[in-house]
């Protein structure tokens, strides 16, 4: 009992850090990690984009074919855990795209985490993961949140973590990232990230832990004001029973921008991953902050400030043993103000994102897939009309399993 309780503290202490490329990851996981062999898939699926670029002036619309080939592995059964998933991929539009845009894009990632227990009470994890995609992730929290071109994203971390005792654990992770915009119209927006944090958590009830935590997070941009945050985060952990996890922090974030200054503003995070019944899952994630994201207008004008709020929902039901179904929504709200001219405005944008989507299984290894997203984009505060824009992509794709 007493190795299972520490290896619980152990286990939450390592969330934050080593999971951090997902915003679905604030709050712990359900249930128990399952090892699996190497796995293989393949999927191949045509569609239609209304507005490829996401544009609000232009709007470019096409057919495309994606094609890519996944990788998966996992082992939970010994002192070195590991995991890993790999995709290759790329979507193909069927016409000339105006602009800078490419018609032939690539959407491959890879993700990787290794956990070694030295004892009973000290553990390392280190994670890894890497993305050449085009669309926006919603749920990394550093990604712009309209569509830029294609972009290159990075993350790598380790967390170490003790168990003082049966109640009490501290953990201290550090991290890096970086965002790379290939489009030369968007690489105002490239950007990099170090990042250390000191988590400590006290386990007040079987169900329920305490957190005090402090997070640091300095921001190099390639064009713009640079900036570095210090978080003092108190956080509440809580398990409604053994299929749900939530988690909440709320704290000061102390910013400092080069050229402007210091200024504080409050920050919260809010996880919750549920498992409703061996067929339903749901997750959610909010973020409130002022993020370095999109902050450079041009021509030297840029804000000092970025409040953002993140919100993602997502679920999966499996309505029969041959038929499934997935929804989600993601939301990114923007208000960027102290501009540094007097001649930029306060902007406010709000970007909403719906998607479904069904899988019907024909056999054990083959199956069907349909999906449809929706996008609106809309923006106020500006000196000059700015449009919203709509976006509808719709896909049919079929996969197999190996």
């Amino acid at each position: 009992m007493k190795s299972f309780v520490y290896t619980s503290l152990l286990a939450a202490g390592l969330l934050t850090a080593a999971n951090a490329q997902s915003l679905y990851s604030i709050a712990g996981p359900t249930g128990l990690d399952i090892s699996l062999p190497l796995k293989w898939n393949f999927n191949v699926a045509g569609g239609y984009d209304s507005n490829v670029n996401a544009s609000n002036w232009d709007e470019d619309e096409s057919a495309f074919i994606s094609a890519d080939v996944r990788a998966s592995l996992s082992n939970y059964d010994s002192i070195t855990q590991y995991s890993m998933n790999a995709k290759l991929g790329g979507i193909f539009y069927l016409k000339d795209l105006e602009g800078d845009s490419s018609e032939n894009l690539s959407n491959s990632s890879f993700s990787a985490n290794l956990t070694h227990s030295f004892s009973q009470t000290l553990r390392m994890s280190c994670s890894a993961s890497f993305a050449w995609q085009p669309e926006p992730n919603y749920a990394n929290g550093v990604a712009n949140s309209r569509r830029d071109g294609e972009y290159i994203y990075a993350y790598v971390g380790t967390t170490l973590s003790k168990a003082w005792n049966n109640r009490y654990s501290t953990s201290f992770g550090i991290n890096y990232s970086r965002i790379d915009y290939q489009e030369e119209i968007s690489e105002i927006d490239n950007r990099e990230y170090f990042g250390a944090e000191i988590n400590n958590r006290y386990k007040w009830t079987e169900r329920m832990a305490l957190s005090l935590a402090w997070r640091y997070n300095y921001c190099q941009r390639i064009w713009g004001s640079d900036e570095f945050s210090n978080f003092i985060f108190a956080g509440i952990e809580y398990a409604l029973d053994e299929n749900t996890s939530a988690t909440l922090r709320v704290g000061p974030q102390f910013k400092y921008v080069e050229g402007y200054g210091h200024k504080t503003y409050p920050s919260a995070e809010f996880g919750l991953n549920r498992t409703v019944t061996d067929r339903l899952h749901l997750g959610a994630f909010v973020r409130y902050s002022n993020e370095a994201t999109n902050t450079y207008v041009g021509g030297g004008s840029r804000y000092h400030s970025n409040e953002t709020w993140r919100l993602g929902i997502t679920s999966d039901y499996k309505l029969t043993p041959r038929f499934s179904i997935m929804a989600g929504l993601n939301l990114i709200n923007s208000d960027y103000s102290r501009p540094n001219t007097t001649y930029n405005t306060d902007t406010t944008t709000l970007t909403v994102n719906a998607y479904a989507g069904v899988k019907m299984d024909i056999t054990p290894h083959w199956y069907l897939t349909l999906r449809y997203s929706y996008t609106n984009g809309s923006y106020s505060g500006y000196s000059y009309d700015m449009p919203s824009y709509d976006r509808n992509v719709i896909s049919f794709g079929t996969g197999y399993n190996f």
